[in-house]
């Protein structure tokens, strides 16, 4: 049977990897400048989107 809480634990990783991919390519995308973000912007927001994605891996046992 499918438990709740296994549900959740789900979804909280899905949401975290999700806004940290998010982060990735947008500053990805203002560090390239293909949009008009400032590096001083891009460059903490790829950091804090790589270390989204890293707590998800690492720290929760991955995305699903």
């Amino acid at each position: 049977m499918f438990d709740t809480s296994q549900a959740l634990r789900i979804g909280r990783n899905l949401l975290v990897y999700t806004v940290g991919v998010a982060l990735l390519v947008v500053a990805a995308l203002g560090l390239a400048d293909a949009i008009d973000l400032e590096t001083i912007i891009a460059a903490p927001l790829f950091v804090v989107g790589l270390v989204l994605v890293l707590v998800v891996h690492e720290h929760f046992g991955g995305p699903v």
